[in-house]
């Protein structure tokens, strides 16, 4: 008998997480991008990219693709460094 423990909703596909989450994520990935940019065309905004927080945004984003790799967690560990 397939008994539902009471409380307890089923697991989500990937799909439907996928439409949860896809426009938070690409908003918070567009908005990465334009404080790029107003850095950039600020005045010394070329030098200012090289600087050691924009260089970790990089390698966060580097993380990205990573299948099976804990990004959550690799990314906190950059982060916070």
């Amino acid at each position: 008998m397939n008994k539902r423990r009471k409380g307890l909703k089923p697991q989500k596909s990937g799909q439907v997480l996928i439409e949860m989450y896809y426009l938070e994520a690409r908003s918070h990935l567009l908005e990465t991008a334009a404080i790029l940019d107003r850095i950039e065309r600020a005045a010394e905004g070329g030098e200012a990219l090289e600087a050691q927080k924009i260089q970790v945004l990089y390698k966060a984003c580097e993380l990205l693709p990573r299948r099976g790799e804990a990004r959550a967690e690799k990314m906190l560990m950059l982060l916070s460094q």
